[in-house]
Formats: C-alpha cells, structure tokens, sequence
C-alpha cells in the first residue's frame, strides 16, 4: 500500500474514531433548550429517548470498529458505514443536532469514496486482540459513565457529583449493580441511569463474545478440516514435511476444486506455509496464486518455508524469490556399513556401549503409561540442556498423545533405564524412515545417540528400507554446481557469521557423520525486507507455551 493510501485509511480511522466519540459525548449531555422544545412538539418523548439509546449504542460501535477500519476490513466498512447513517437520524430525532449529523454523513460520504480500500477478510480470532477489544469496550463504557455523572445538573439526582463519585457510580454499574441510594428526580436522569444499564450490559455482551470467539472458532473448524488434509495427503505426498501439514496446530486453505490444500500459520502478520502446497501437479500454481490473493485480502504477508526444488519455477512466475536454508541429511542404508576405516569410529563406539549393558529397544503404539512417563523423564533432561527448546510447526513436541501414537526406539541401559530415544513418524515416500523427536539424559554416556541412530539403520537396512531421512541442517551452505543468487549467498555469508548464535555448525557436522547425500530446502519469500518479518513469524509459530 502506497503512503498516499495509507494517510488516507488513517484519517478514515481517525473520523470514524471521532464520530463515535462525538455520539457518545452528544448524549452525556443535555441539548440545546431550544431545539428540544421544537422536537417534543413533534416526536413524543419516547421516541427521543430512543433515539438518544440508538446514538449511544451506534457511538460505542464507532470506537470499537475503528481499529478495524484501520486494518482496512471489509466486514468494518459495511458495519461503520450503516452506523453512520443510523447515527445521522439518531443525532436529528434526538435533539435536532445538525451538526453532529453532518459529521456523520461527512463519515458516510468518506466512505463511500475510499470503498475500494477496504478489501480485508476477517481474520481468525486470535486471544491477544480479544483482550484488547475487552478492554477498549471497558473503557469506552467507563468513559461514557464518567462523563455522563460529571455533566449532571444538581438537580437531576439532588446532589453535584465530583469525579471520584462520578468513577465510583460508574463502575459500579459496569458490575451491573447500580446504587439504590441514586434516585433520579428527572426524566433525564432516570434515562441516564437506564443508558448506563444498556451501555454496561452491552460492553459485557461484547466482552464475551470476544473471549469466547477464539474457542468457538477451534472448535468449529480444525476436527474435519484434519480429516480433510489427511486425505489429500494420502493421495498426493511428497516429502517427510507432510506428516506435520496435517496436525491440528495449523490452519488449512483448500483450492477450489477441493484436491488440494496449504497448511499455514500466522505469526507477526505473515502467513507461513510449511512446505508446498499439496494435490496434484497441475493445480499448484493455482492455488498458490489464490493464497497469494487470500493473504492480500487479509493484510498478511505471506512465506513458504521448507519446499522442494519441485515448484520453485512456479513461485518465481508469482513474484516470489528463494533462499536456500538448509539441505536434508539422507542416510543410504544398503550402503550404510560399519566395516573398514569409515566405519571404525562409529563401531568403537557401538562396542563400548554394549560392553556397558546398553542396548535398545523397540515399541509400537499405543505406548503405555509409564513408558511415556519415563521418556517424559528422558525430555525433561534434555530440555535442561543448554539451547534445547520444544518447538512446533515443523517439528513435533512432547505430547502425551501424540508421542503414544508412534513407534518409539530406545537406548536402554543394563537395569532397564532409557537413556535416550527417538520417536518414528510415517514418511510418504517409498522404503523411507524419519525421525522426530531425538532425546537424551543430560547423563547418558558419550555417543548415547550415534548409539541409537547405528542400531537403527541397521534395523531399517534389515527390513529392506531404501533410506533414512534425518531431517534438516539449516544454512549448510552451497553443493558444487548448486545455482544460487548473490542475495542467497550474502544472506548465508551473514548467518554463518552468526554461528555462536545459532550452532549451525555443530548440527550439520553431526548429520554429516551419517549423511550419504543431501537434499535442498528452500525459503520461498516477497522481498528481501520481508526476511526480519518472516523470521519472526517462524519464531511465533513455532514456539510451543508452556503450562
């Protein structure tokens, strides 16, 4: 959006801000005499106080929608510009306020004028802006009520009331409570006091839709939407990526056909897709291009993180450059071997191990309660470690039940004791295994785990299995003959300069012990400005919150 367009959306917010403010402070006070005389000559009383509810109400609305209008939403724009209309016939029936109506229809008409602004979906409910429309819903009610006592005549209620009696009234309505010791001695007065009943019942109806709206959200879409993408993925699976589009921490965008899906999360206003979309071939360029038109609509930006080199042509016919970020580490098992001099290393290792008592063990789901409690022990340590941290999106994390639903291979010592593990999750592509979680005891001997990943192999290369996929070694750098832009190299120039930081060294040079090839990952992004963004948005959806 072009600064011009961004002035403009912002003095729409700030009129739309305005003209509730001026609704709810026109009906805190008396109107003109004048004008109220001529008007109960030609509406009955009812009809005014009506119409000062109907300001009150459309005011309140006002405020609140403004912060909508602002993000440019289609929804506010329908809402705000019916308010303002309402609003206009409210402020005449009221108290022939023509000023207060032209500001409404000068909110009406500028409106009008920017429609083709307001192109925003709603977005999915999200618990931080819930309490933040809870609390400007509370305090527009505390305003009004504040105001309202602050302006009364002595002889509405027989008393003057200062702003501390003003507060304490006021939120004692908020509570719904009221005080049977304010009693209105004017028709005025016991409309405010029916007003303040309104305004604070309305706030509260407010408040719990918003908090609630989160919840109801979950529960309404993600159980057949699951469904849903596991069938997709049954059918259309490429990577060992596709396991984890299909957990119930994402949210899914379907093409229009049905056949195909994108599974995103959003974080620091951009939507992160993990991998590509899946379907079939020939629909991924278009429902790439509808999500791209789905996140404009939203505001988002928008990121796909972990794809293939399969599709990277279509993205770049969309706009979208790549960065390499990693390569997966690919174990061939009928070549994987602990004979001769490549091999030595890890057979000491493996011997040593053994001559301790240590070997392993195998379990299928549904795992029992105390081994999920053991290896919950075993998580817990690891943890401790220095660096380590659950994560989501593209990663499992210790679930009891998703940890039950999985094969479990462990590194047991001599008195039965898990020393370490790892947990198997189902891979898509023929004769290929992979691996999750992988967790050790802050006290397990040393090559505790290249323990447990050589007896693995050599468990899968028994059985026939083609390959062993161990997941990815962010920023490994460029192969021979690996086409890459000078961006792409500046960027990984500068990420492994952060080494220290980020210890991807350390975890590529481990793979590298077992790696038989690599496969490339990419980052598929708008601009390079983006970057900071989408990094944070990966930090967001990934982090897990603790209980």
């Amino acid at each position: 959006m072009t600064p011009r367009k961004r002035l403009l959306i912002l003095a729409i917010t700030l009129l739309t801000l305005a003209s509730g403010l001026l609704n709810i402070y026109s009906v805190a006070g008396r109107g003109l005499p004048e004008r109220v005389r001529l008007l109960r000559g030609l509406f009955p009383l009812e009809v005014v106080h009506f119409s000062r509810s109907g300001t009150l109400l459309a005011g309140f609305a006002l405020v609140l929608a403004s912060l909508n209008i602002h993000r440019r939403k289609r929804l506010a724009f329908w809402m705000v510009s019916a308010a303002a209309a309402a609003s206009a016939g409210f402020h005449l029936a009221k108290g022939l306020d023509f000023e207060e109506a032209l500001v409404s229809l000068a909110l009406l008409a500028a409106l009008y004028a920017t429609r083709r602004n307001f192109t925003v979906r709603s977005r999915l409910p999200g618990w931080r802006s819930a309490f933040v429309r809870v609390g400007l819903a509370f305090a527009v009610a505390a305003g009004y009520g504040v105001a309202g006592f602050w302006y009364l005549e002595p002889r509405d209620f027989g008393m003057q009331f200062g702003w501390r009696d003003s507060l304490r009234y006021t939120l004692e309505f908020l509570a719904l409570r009221g005080d049977p010791a304010l009693v209105p001695r004017t028709a005025y007065a016991r409309w405010f006091l029916d007003s303040l009943y309104l305004i604070s019942s309305t706030a509260l109806l407010y408040s719990l839709y918003a908090a609630f709206r989160p919840v109801l959200y979950q529960w309404r879409t993600h159980p057949h939407e699951v469904e849903r993408a596991r069938q997709i993925l049954s059918r259309h699976c490429r990577s060992s990526q596709d396991f984890f589009k299909a957990r119930p921490d994402k949210s899914f965008f379907f093409s229009r056909d049905g056949q195909s899906f994108l599974a995103y999360r959003v974080g620091a206003g951009v939507a992160l897709v993990l991998g590509d979309p899946a379907g079939p071939p020939g629909g991924i360029p278009q429902i790439a291009a509808d999500f791209l038109g789905f996140c404009t609509d939203n505001g988002w930006g928008v990121a796909f993180y972990q794809t293939l080199p399969d599709f990277l042509a279509v993205y770049q016919q969309l706009g979208f450059r790549k960065l390499k970020i990693g390569d997966e580490a690919i174990v061939e098992l009928p070549r994987f071997t602990l004979e001769g001099k490549a091999g030595r290393n890890l057979r000491v290792t493996l011997n040593r191990l053994e001559r301790e008592g240590i070997h392993t063990e195998l379990y299928e789901p549904p795992l029992p309660d105390a081994l999920i409690g053991e290896l919950r022990e075993v998580s817990n340590e690891w943890l401790q470690i220095p660096g380590r941290r659950e994560r989501r999106f593209s990663l499992g994390f210790f679930d009891e039940a998703y940890l039950s639903s999985t094969t479990v291979f462990c590194a047991t010592d001599a008195s039965g004791r898990i020393l370490a593990f790892v947990n198997l999750v189902p891979s898509c592509k023929t004769n290929e295994a992979t691996a999750d979680l992988m967790r050790r005891r802050t006290e397990a001997p040393n090559g505790v785990m290249d323990f447990v990943f050589v007896k693995l192999f050599l468990h899968f290369k028994e059985r026939g299995v083609e390959r062993f996929n161990l997941g990815m070694a962010p920023m490994a750098g460029f192969h021979q003959q690996e086409e890459a832009s000078p961006e792409e190299r500046a960027i990984h120039a500068f990420f492994q300069h952060l080494n220290f930081l980020f210890s991807f060294k350390g975890l590529l040079a481990y793979k590298s012990k077992f790696a038989s090839y690599w496969e490339p990952r990419y980052l598929i992004y708008r601009n390079i400005l983006d970057l900071p963004r989408v990094a944070m948005a990966l930090s967001s959806v990934s982090k897990v919150e603790e209980d």
